[in-house]
């Protein structure tokens, strides 16, 4: 294929500045993590109880998911290695390294 049938369109590639285009706000003092927060239900402000500085009700709400989400996925993980051990009715004796029955009690 020759050179000459193809179009170059004007168009400049814009430099590399370097600056990202979605900066986290600077976070100076108590980062919340772990704390405690004191809710104002009526005024709809959040307090730090570490620092006492104000939180946003947003802040606080993505915590407690978290929060939440990691006692579920601990939840299930420990429900399933009980189902798990539950259904073994021997194991390998750590002294002796033959097989004994495990009590089901």
């Amino acid at each position: 294929m020759s050179d000459d049938k193809i179009t170059q369109l004007p168009v400049k590639q814009k430099a590399d500045t370097g600056h990202l285009m979605l900066v986290p706000p600077p976070r100076e003092g108590c980062m919340h993590y772990p704390a405690s927060f004191e809710i104002d239900v009526d005024g709809g402000k959040c307090k730090c109880k570490t620092c006492g500085g104000e939180v946003s009700p947003w802040f606080v709400l993505q915590r407690l998911m978290h929060h939440e989400s990691t006692w579920n996925r601990t939840r299930e993980a420990y429900q399933d290695e009980m189902k798990r051990l539950k259904e073994r009715s021997r194991t390998k004796c750590d002294h002796c390294g033959k097989m004994t029955r495990v009590s089901n009690r």
